[in-house]
């Protein structure tokens, strides 16, 4: 190939790369309102300013209170990737094709990738907008996915540590489970942030909900301080950040680095028995009891926790 040649093609790349929209401006499309986190990093959440997350007071003085979910697009130049897929949005018409329109768009001409950070409804809801896709490429958690039968067969499943190259973007899987058998969190390398479902919370604290959970959880928190100290993370712990999957819990909270050392405190103390606690209230009423400790929060039955605890005395 020629240097004309040559010029030329990479003035056309430039020129597409300058067309393409960035998106920095927050919208509400359909049910879901998207913002920029960073340069091809977006927010998606299943809310927006007439149907809001969290409590809210109706004009007759009612209240009403909706757990949204978020969802995050990661753009690279070859691929794109959502991770998660909200809840099942029941309250407006149009949802499948709203988030369709949202991903797609960010996209573009690259490949689509989605996955999850696992198996639970409020962040597979919206499945049903992508499974009959023939574009689209399913990455999911092996722990979580390999039976399942919500998305296709032909999944690619992913393990602890596999990374998936966007081109110019990394995302690393770094396994956590405890909250499920496969809770996966999504480190997009070189941005001092990565992407943690419900793994350890949003800010109200991880739910376990038996003893192998809670077992699992404390080696995972163990694993994943080790990771975040090891010099292959490439972290500055003063900035990193976990975006989580209800975010709307997260306010005035540092979803952080420190977060996980305090977790991992915390887990032991709870194993000791010496935890500080106190009753709660949560949406199923076997979780009973909060423990706390610095920025980590559990949540767990309060009869199963002190059996756990009565058996490693034994």
């Amino acid at each position: 190939m020629n240097k004309t040649i040559v010029f030329a093609a990479a003035a056309l790349a430039l020129v597409a790369c300058a067309s393409e929209p960035s998106f920095e401006q927050t919208e509400e499309v359909g049910p879901f309102t998207v913002s920029l986190l960073e340069k091809n990093v977006w927010h998606v959440e299943d809310c927006t300013s007439s149907h809001p997350h969290g409590l809210s007071v109706k004009e007759d003085g009612s209240y009403s209170f909706y757990s949204s979910s978020d969802m995050y697009i990661v753009r690279g130049k070859k691929k794109a990737i959502l991770i998660d897929l909200s809840n099942n949005v029941q309250w407006a018409e149009g949802a499948d094709q709203a988030l369709r329109t949202i991903f797609y768009s960010r996209a573009g001409k690259r490949d689509k990738v989605i996955t999850v950070t696992h198996n639970h409804g409020d962040h597979t809801g919206m499945s049903y907008a992508f499974v009959n896709e023939p574009d689209v490429t399913f990455m999911l958690p092996e722990n979580d996915f390999q039976k399942d039968t919500i998305f296709p067969q032909d999944r690619i499943l992913l393990k602890d540590r596999d990374c998936i190259d966007l081109g110019g973007e990394t995302v690393e899987c770094v396994q956590c489970e405890g909250h499920t058998p496969g809770s996966m969190v999504f480190f997009l390398k070189g941005h001092n942030c990565a992407f943690s479902g419900d793994a350890f919370g949003s800010g109200t604290g991880v739910w376990i909900f038996d003893a192998k959970g809670f077992d699992n959880y404390r080696a995972s928190i163990s694993r994943l301080v080790e990771y975040l100290d090891s010099p292959e993370a490439g972290i500055d712990p003063a900035i990193f950040k976990f975006h989580g999957g209800h975010t709307y819990q997260n306010s005035g909270f540092n979803l952080g680095v420190q977060t996980i050392r305090d977790a991992q405190v915390l887990n032991e103390q709870i194993c000791k028995g010496t935890a500080k606690s106190e009753s709660t209230q949560v949406g199923s009423s076997s979780m009973d009891i909060t423990f706390k400790y610095g920025e980590a929060m559990l949540v767990w039955n309060k009869a199963a926790s002190e059996q756990y605890v009565a058996s490693l005395a034994l």
